[in-house]
């Protein structure tokens, strides 16, 4: 009989029995001959399956209106009462008692003596209680038990692996040699005929209920748990006989070291894949999205296990780049280009196998919208660098040429020549001098050294430039309209802005019918200068616009293209932005001057 003061720990490795558990077994016990009671913590019996009741001779319903102490005090042995209210007022305090023996009188006056496991549930204030009558008389001679069968002698002794046998009662009536040395090391003791709660007095539930609910249903259980015995994890075997219960198990420490080993490298390398550059999915021959990194879902959402090319495009079908409809997908990396949602994307893709041998694709996805604009834009700067040799060589090859004809020209003209000849002078000359100034707007193209800047005043210069473009306008019918607000001095050059602002006046006056209304304003913005220029025409189409500022590049017929590259060249030697703006009502030039109150910060 056990002493029910004996304090009793936990070893916190060990899980607690769960409420669900304890139905489960409440199932379990309901057609087996164990004792099974489940009390609240104050002692009233909330539930007895029927083999308690039917061995007294009482009903379900009789016992349950009785509380721990009555049952004991009216049905168990007046020699093992006290101990019996004594495990129970333990219990209740929230302390396991393991391998309590009374004996009951059962209803035919014979007493029956049962061996007990009492456990406390504070988190569901309650406490279960186990019994199964013990096996005396009937316990096998200590002859048998130290003398195991031969055969299960010759097959399990020597292996590695610890293997022991429990028969009925509870009592060990086999060991092998690894079970019994970690026995030895562990408890200090031999255990071969030693009864389970002599070796586990503070056994854990874990264990018991699992060694419980294969003897019940005879069916062979197998989990993994930590072991008091080894201090490691182990994997337990438990096959039940009608004789008892063989327990096989082995040390799994290494392989959880290693699983979680393995489980920080996932951890790791998703911990990569999230911080790469641009969108960044796994994908399955097939196209199932597997894992994709924070970029990705930031963009395109959770992928769902979904196909890549319904995520990314919208799509029904694969596109034709991966080659994904292929029956033999490429197994070398590819590189291509497209497009999602106007944005420019440098695809990479990286086939791999997976562990298990699947076939899956690294896929990463780089935004290069700005490389691809700056590429464009160095073509554009390449082509301005173009025209401007070409206009230097021009420049040289032509204009000496034109001076000499020219001066006969107008030698000739000074001769006593009749009138009409007179007239074909003029427009002779008329016309050189018109070459001339083309070939002037091309050497300013070509010019890239700044010119010597002056504090200019925006409004000023506007003004002073007023009267040319009303001029201008009045001779086509049309209205010029001036709304200049107070602006801050400028360092500019003053002949250049001259340049722009009538060449942008001027192409804006063209770009209307008679009658319409050009709006030229002056105005501070938030960190700029601002000269605007709106115009009431029919806009620029989207193909021209695109290619804005381009050298011969011109809508107007007999133009030569290089008035607005012109002002674009002007615009960035001064540091400044051009914005358009267009649509079918008229255009509008932005012209963004830094703010000289605004002092960089150096770098």
């Amino acid at each position: 009989m056990i002493d029910a003061e004996k304090e009793l720990a936990l070893d916190t490795n060990i899980p607690e029995v769960s409420l669900k558990e304890l139905l489960k077994l409440k199932k379990v016990f309901l057609n087996f001959n164990y004792v099974f009671i489940i009390n609240s913590l104050d002692g009233r019996t909330q539930y007895s399956n029927p083999v308690l009741p039917t061995l007294l001779g009482i009903t379900q319903k009789t016992i349950e209106n009785l509380t721990a102490a009555e049952i004991i005090r009216q049905y168990v042995h007046p020699d093992d009462q006290k101990s019996s209210i004594q495990a129970i007022t333990e219990v209740m305090k929230g302390k396991r008692i393991h391998g309590l023996t009374n004996r009951y009188c059962l209803s035919n006056g014979t007493y029956q003596q049962f061996s007990w496991m009492l456990i406390p549930i504070p988190t569901e204030e309650v406490f279960y209680a186990i019994a199964c009558p013990t096996a005396d008389g009937i316990i096998p001679n200590n002859k048998a038990a130290d003398k195991p069968d031969i055969r299960i002698h010759s097959i399990f002794h020597n292996i590695s692996d610890y293997f022991y046998v429990l028969d009925n009662s509870w009592k060990f009536v086999y060991v092998n040699g690894s079970a019994a040395q970690l026995f030895l090391s562990s408890k200090k003791e031999k255990i071969l005929g030693k009864y389970y709660w002599d070796i586990f007095p503070e056994s854990d539930d874990l264990y018991f209920l699992k060694f419980t609910e294969a003897k019940l249903t005879q069916k062979h259980i197998y989990f993994e748990a930590f072991s008091v015995l080894s201090c490691g994890w182990v994997r337990v075997n438990v096959y039940p006989s009608p004789e008892g219960l063989s327990v096989y198990f082995r040390d799994i420490s290494d392989q959880k070291c290693l699983e979680k080993s393995l489980a920080d490298e996932q951890k790791r390398l998703h911990a990569i894949l999230a911080g790469l550059p641009g969108l960044v999915y796994l994908r399955t021959s097939e196209g199932n999205v597997v894992f994709a990194n924070h970029k990705f879902k930031e963009i395109q959402g959770e992928p769902g296990n979904k196909k890549c090319f319904e995520l990314l495009f919208n799509r029904n079908r694969p596109c034709k780049d991966c080659n994904m409809e292929s029956k033999t997908q490429s197994s070398s990396p590819l590189q291509w280009q497209c497009i999602i949602k106007d944005v420019i994307y440098e695809v990479y893709q990286h086939p791999f196998e997976d562990f298990d041998g699947t076939q899956l694709f690294l896929m990463q996805l780089l935004d290069i919208t700005k490389r691809k604009l700056a590429e464009e834009e160095i073509g554009r700067l390449d082509r301005l660098n173009l025209v401007g040799e070409l206009a230097t060589s021009i420049a040289h090859e032509v204009r000496n040429p034109m001076t000499t004809v020219r001066g006969f020209l107008q030698l000739l003209k000074s001769k006593n020549i009749s009138q009409e000849n007179t007239d074909y002078f003029d427009l002779m000359i008329s016309e050189l001098d018109r070459a001339n100034g083309i070939l002037n707007e091309f050497l300013s193209v070509a010019k890239i050294n700044a010119k010597l800047r002056t504090p200019v005043k925006l409004n000023n210069l506007v003004d002073s430039l007023y009267p040319l473009i009303m001029a201008d306008a009045t001779n086509q019918d049309k209205l010029v309209v001036l709304e200049a607000e107070k602006v801050p001095e400028l360092m500019l050059d003053e002949r250049e802005m001259r340049q722009l602002v009538l060449n942008l006046t001027r192409n804006g006056l063209e770009a209307m019918s008679p009658k319409g209304t050009l709006n030229l304003r002056t105005y501070q913005n938030k960190n700029s200068i601002v000269l605007e220029v709106e115009d009431q025409g029919s806009g620029i189409s989207q193909e021209i616009l695109e290619r804005l500022g381009t050298p011969f590049q011109t809508t107007k017929k007999g133009g030569t293209g290089i008035g607005l590259s012109t002002c674009f060249n002007i615009a960035e030697r001064h540091n400044a932005k051009i914005e358009v703006i267009t649509s079918p009502s008229g255009t509008k030039f932005i012209v963004r001057f830094k703010d000289p109150s605004l002092k960089e910060i150096p770098s």
